[in-house]
């Protein structure tokens, strides 16, 4: 299964995805952070999201572009 959750910069949506994955998904569960840094502010937030998703057993894929070529599948 493949959820797509979508939304504005700072919405929720990745609090939102994280908690309803970890609801459905007992094993497998994939990340695909997306977001680049390119200052001191993007640095923080992307620290601050793999806090958030320490403990939930998420296999992350870094893939800034071409989402396609992540390997996940």
């Amino acid at each position: 299964m493949i959820i797509l959750v979508t939304g504005g910069s700072g919405s929720g949506k990745s609090g939102y995805a994280e908690k309803l994955v970890t609801e459905i998904a007992k094993k497998d569960r994939y990340y695909i952070a997306t977001m680049k840094s390119f200052d001191e502010e993007g640095k923080r937030k992307i620290q601050r999201h793999q806090k958030m998703r320490l403990d939930k057993n998420f296999k992350t894929i870094e893939q800034f572009v071409d989402i396609k070529d992540a390997g996940f599948m």
